[in-house]
């Protein structure tokens, strides 16, 4: 699967985190994270899912935000 770059033109990372829960768990996200402009993608939640399936639900996350942005883009 290919990654958009940012709307700043470089390209960007998919990068693992943490992120506390209301119920006060950490959980383990995968995001992408621009590291020019610091835009970051949706957080997916890695939570019953191989690490390959939980970057490539990132990385599409990632392209229908930056679409959503960039419409006539193709």
């Amino acid at each position: 699967m290919s990654m958009r770059h940012c709307t700043c033109g470089a390209e960007a990372n998919v990068q693992r985190g943490t992120r506390r829960t209301a119920d006060g768990h950490d959980e383990i996200v995968y995001r992408v994270i621009c590291p020019v402009c610091g835009q970051i993608g949706p957080a997916v939640p890695a939570a019953g899912k191989d690490e390959a399936q939980a970057i490539a639900e990132a990385i599409e996350a990632w392209n229908a935000m930056i679409a959503g942005m960039r419409p006539l883009e193709a």
